[in-house]
């Protein structure tokens, strides 16, 4: 692990706006851990260039969520799923029809950088949706169910309306998810119930931004709009 650590929300082919949270973050891409939370690819024009910056970072945590997931298929496979079209795939499938890369080292990052959860050596968990189980994904039956899940979100903001933990948040210390756009509750910054923190704050969509923050201290920085930038 490097100096210190940063989690990020889903990019979704949002070069400008990644490039932004990293300058205005000032991180090390040398010395600092990024966790990026997934949903790296579609939507967004430039899921080609996001991927060629993550790789430029020595300590890259990178978990695998559902956009992911079809962009990896397609890589390994050729397939082209029609739910994957209608989400945002074409625009992933035209940024490395335009982007020069090394296509090998794209394949790799997203069929064997990218995980499904991580979990650090203080008990803190990182993964794109939730899980179902309090000792976390490995325990889920469907072992995909990590990267769909938003039951968990809705236990922990239901636990905070009736003032009661739930007991699927009991397992871990901290809890950083992404996957459900805080758009959902008119919120543009990261939303936190219990040790949950939902850092998916909408860089897919136009009235949404992409926001990294220092886990530790819980600084975070946030991109301009999407729809200023694209």
């Amino acid at each position: 692990m490097g100096e210190k650590v940063f989690v990020m929300g889903d990019i979704h082919g949002n070069i400008r706006a990644l490039d932004q949270c990293l300058d205005r973050s000032s991180i090390d891409p040398n010395n600092d851990t990024l966790i990026q939370l997934g949903d790296v690819s579609d939507r967004l024009p430039d899921t080609a260039k996001v991927v060629e910056r993550l790789l430029e970072f020595k300590n890259l945590i990178a978990i695998r969520g559902n956009h992911d997931d079809w962009t990896n298929k397609w890589f390994l496979t050729g397939i082209v799923d029609t739910s994957w079209l209608g989400n945002g795939g074409q625009e992933t499938i035209d940024s490395y029809n335009t982007e020069i890369v090394d296509l090998d080292k794209h394949r790799k990052f997203f069929s064997k950088t990218q995980v499904n959860y991580h979990i650090d050596r203080k008990d803190r968990i990182f993964v794109h949706g939730g899980f179902t189980h309090p000792k976390g994904p490995s325990y889920d039956l469907i072992k995909t169910q990590c990267l769909w899940d938003r039951s968990l979100w809705n236990d922990a903001l239901i636990g905070q309306k009736l003032k009661r933990k739930p007991h699927i948040l009991s397992g871990f210390t901290e809890i950083y998810i992404g996957h459900t756009p805080t758009l959902k509750w008119f919120q543009e910054h990261p939303m936190n119930a219990f040790n949950v923190w939902n850092m998916d704050t909408g860089a897919g969509h136009s009235g949404g931004k992409l926001t990294m923050m220092d886990i530790d201290s819980k600084k975070f920085w946030q991109s301009d709009l999407v729809s200023s930038l694209y």
